[in-house]
């Protein structure tokens, strides 16, 4: 079990529910979340792991991994004068060792403070 009280409050982290429990922060996701947290110090981070909802894709049919989709929110003013391209390659950088073992899918939003700040 992770320990959210080792990662500072301003960073939000999020556990996905599924229709039978909790599931518990594994290896990849954990690894995620510090390799984002450490490179970015985002004022938010949220990482949800969707792969329960892909297993049933003929591409999943034999891979018995329980992380292998993952949906990830980071605000951070590291990605302040870049555009999207630029900020999704900086994360998948940063990720690089994940997507070439284990995640077979990343859905990224990345954002600054400013831009959460007007949207609302």
């Amino acid at each position: 079990m992770i320990r959210l009280s080792l990662f500072p409050k301003s960073i939000r982290t999020k556990f996905v529910h599924n229709s039978r429990k909790m599931t518990e922060a594994g290896p990849i996701y954990q690894n995620i979340q510090r390799k984002l947290t450490e490179a970015l110090n985002p004022t938010s981070l949220e990482i949800i792991n969707e792969s329960h909802l892909h297993s049933h894709h003929q591409a999943m049919k034999d891979v018995t991994s329980k992380e292998t989709h993952f949906r990830v929110s980071v605000v951070s003013e590291h990605f302040e004068g870049k555009n999207l391209i630029q900020r999704h390659r900086l994360i998948y950088e940063l990720l690089n060792e994940e997507m070439t073992t284990s995640v077979h899918a990343l859905s990224i939003k990345a954002k600054t403070s400013k831009e959460i700040s007007e949207s609302s």
